[in-house]
């Protein structure tokens, strides 16, 4: 059994818990805070061929993240295998974000069985500071 000195303790530290929790939310609300801005780059064709490319944030701004979609021209699909993600990672500046990445279209004549479609089109997204230029600073 569980002593009642033990309840007691038990339930005064979680009282001190939630009023620590409920103090730091509202001192968090009247903090400023600043919100990331999504940025999405134009559509590059056949941009998914192998070849490094870079999406930067706006002036004054740092990257948080970055990402990318993978789509096909109209009238074509996007081959079977997976994509071939080489790199994704922020600039050495930590301004931009950097994604190298393979996939091909499924080929255009279905009649030869073998041949190698095009690159798929790819657009960049990164995610950057919004007001601040330095992550938390």
């Amino acid at each position: 059994m569980i002593s009642r000195t033990l309840k007691r303790a038990a339930a005064a530290a979680g009282t001190s818990v939630l009023v620590v929790m409920a103090g730091g939310g509202a001192t968090a609300g009247a903090q400023t805070t600043v919100q990331p801005q999504a940025v999405q780059g134009s559509v590059i064709r056949g941009g998914a061929d192998g070849t490094p490319r870079t999406l930067m944030c706006p002036p004054e701004e740092n990257v948080l993240s970055g990402g990318f979609a993978l789509s096909a021209p109209q009238g074509r699909a996007l081959g079977r295998g997976p994509a071939d993600l080489l790199e994704s990672r922020p600039t050495p500046d930590a301004t931009g974000w950097v994604i190298t990445v393979r996939k091909d279209l499924a080929p255009a004549d279905r009649g030869r069985p073998g041949t190698l479609g095009a690159p798929a089109d790819l657009t960049l997204f990164v995610v950057c500071t919004q007001g601040e230029n330095t992550p938390g600073g």
